[in-house]
């Protein structure tokens, strides 16, 4: 038998080993595709090995033990989150509680993939408390300003920020630093922004002091009426209130006016056919500080509130001596006019002496003659 030298069997046996060498660098190259590289965004070196990492909402139990391989990921409990997918990450964030002392509430509740994501209720802003806002500073809510309530228009709506409020509504007027209620009487200005709610009142009032009262020719139809005596007449003008069931507005008084206004039931009317008239029956008054002279609750006051002409009621009150910010509060906090009315009268009751006598001379200040003798006739009858 041949036998080969020993150099060449050195050189194949180095031969063989450079050659599993290099196939297994080759095997061990191949397992480094692009899908498995550590530099990679889905795997990282941990500990010995390449390993997939945990998607969002999981955290990392255990690192993959083979090449490539997936770690052991489990999902975040409750109350707990992870927001990206991670290699690390052994265990859960906690979900942040929204701050109530702040008043802020929960717009989206915490789940495994994100935290909760806090702010303000509708009708509330967020108001930063640093200067320097960004989405995770710290921040509380305030509440959103109510234009209608301060009487003013909506300009920007209350969303980042507080409301815009711009000028005032329609029956409002800027006084100071709010809006003030236009007046509805004759009395005083009308400013220019009013004068669609108090600028023919004051037209209305001119007319009435420069006009003349008519002649009226008298029909039982007729409430009330002022009988006139004819030019002709050497006599001064006398007039007569007729009982009804209202009042027409009196006229101031003047120096030259010779009779008193009395009172006249339709079949004491007086005619020349019939002859004269019977005289008027007087009744007699309670004496003053006396109960019947005293404005009671209940009926009296809807009496009164009859016996005042709408249009002049609020200038009625004030007259009367309730303060404006009385008939102002009233007329916001309650909505039917009638029960303004009984509301204005109660608070004036309980602020001073309600004697009818005020009343009496609050109408005769107004020219309101022939109201208040309708009003003392009523209340003298009793229902």
């Amino acid at each position: 038998m041949e036998q080969r030298p020993r150099g060449s069997a050195a050189v194949a046996a180095v031969s063989t080993a450079l050659l599993l060498v290099l196939l297994g660098a080759r095997a061990q190259g191949g397992t480094h595709s692009p899908r498995c590289d550590c530099a990679g965004d889905f795997h990282k070196k941990i500990g010995l090995f390449c390993c997939r990492g945990c998607p969002a909402g999981h955290y990392l139990k255990a690192p993959c033990t083979e090449p490539c391989g997936n770690s052991t990921c489990l999902m975040c409990p409750q109350d707990t989150f992870l927001a990206w997918e991670n290699h690390h990450n052994s265990e859960c964030a906690r979900c942040q509680a929204c701050d109530e002392q702040a008043s802020q509430v929960a717009l989206e509740n915490c789940s495994a993939v994100a935290d909760t994501r806090c702010g303000c209720k509708p009708g509330w802003f967020v108001e930063c408390q640093v200067s320097q806002c960004v989405s995770s500073s710290p921040f509380y809510c305030q509440p959103c300003l109510d234009c209608r309530a301060l009487h003013r228009h909506t300009r920007l709506l209350c969303s980042r920020r507080d409301t815009d409020c711009g000028t005032c509504l329609p029956g409002f007027y800027e006084h100071g630093d709010g809006c003030v209620s236009c007046p509805t009487s004759t009395l005083g200005s009308c400013p220019e922004r009013c004068a669609a709610v108090c600028g023919w009142r004051q037209n209305e009032a001119g007319m009435e002091a420069l006009t003349p009262p008519p002649a009226t020719h008298l029909s039982p139809s007729d409430n009330a009426h002022t009988l006139l005596v004819p030019p002709d007449s050497s006599e001064k003008i006398r007039t007569v209130q007729l009982v009804g069931n209202s009042c027409t507005p009196g006229y101031p008084q003047t120096q030259e006016a010779l009779y008193p206004q009395v009172t006249w039931s339709w079949d004491q009317l007086p005619n020349r056919a019939l002859g004269p008239a019977p005289a008027p029956t007087l009744l007699p008054e309670s004496p003053v500080g006396s109960p019947a002279m005293m404005l009671q609750p209940g009926p009296q006051l809807y009496d009164v509130m009859d016996a005042v002409p709408a249009r002049r009621w609020k200038e009625f009150v004030r007259t009367l001596g309730l303060r404006e910010a009385e008939i102002e509060a009233v007329e916001v906090e309650i909505g039917r006019f009638r029960d303004q009315q009984y509301e204005m009268l109660k608070r004036w009751r309980q602020q001073q002496p309600a004697g009818l006598g005020a009343v009496y001379a609050a109408l005769e200040r107004m020219g309101l003659d022939g109201c208040a003798e309708d009003l003392r006739s009523r209340l003298q009858r009793g229902p």
